[in-house]
């Protein structure tokens, strides 16, 4: 089942749509992460199954937000969307990224910035493009985010997704989804984000 309007986490965004997430996550910040799919829902609560068969209860709350990603396509990207992209810079000295995508109006600034991820010369880039110049080794991205500018080589075979808004109504039975949660005042746990993967 495809979801196709979500809605979006602003401080953890640029971690979990690109990052394979644990059946559990360790506690940051009064929130714990997990995934699975979706084994029981029943109206404003809903019931996790995990990679080891684990049960975890959660509650649907007035603000949870819900993500998910749909196919698009490199034509899709135009001077003023606001983009993800993870990259390796090549033996050219230029990042070449390895996925883009491509997030509503609504989530423009979401995480936005450059930094380095753990993989040696890989990082992360969510900005807004200036500029899509035609290029021989494939379409080059001109973005700009706070504090600075950068250039995202996009060949060909580059996965491109679009992160689009949703609603609860589209959450379903046998959903994988990644979570994060925190504790409500009679200690279950409030879905904070909920994004479809």
């Amino acid at each position: 089942m495809v979801i196709r309007r979500t809605v979006i986490l602003k401080s953890c965004l640029a971690l979990v749509v690109f990052a394979a997430a644990p059946a559990v996550g360790q506690q940051a910040d009064g929130v714990t992460r997990f995934s699975g799919t979706i084994e029981k829902l029943d109206g404003q609560h809903f019931t996790l199954k995990s990679a080891d068969s684990s049960l975890v209860d959660f509650n649907v709350i007035a603000e949870t937000m819900i993500t998910s990603n749909e196919p698009s396509s490199l034509a899709a990207i135009k001077a003023g969307d606001y983009i993800a992209s993870a990259a390796i810079k090549g033996e050219d000295g230029k990042l070449h990224s390895t996925e883009v995508r491509i997030f509503a109006e609504g989530m423009r600034g979401l995480g936005e910035g450059q930094r380095a991820m753990q993989e040696p010369g890989k990082t992360m880039t969510n900005a807004s493009v200036s500029e899509v110049v035609a290029a021989a080794d494939g379409p080059t991205l001109k973005v700009t985010f706070k504090g600075g500018t950068s250039e995202l080589v996009v060949g060909p075979k580059v996965p491109i997704t679009a992160v689009v808004i949703g609603k609860v109504d589209d959450l379903k039975v046998g959903l994988a989804v990644f979570v994060i949660a925190g504790k409500a005042a009679d200690g279950t746990l409030d879905a904070k984000r909920i994004f479809a993967r």
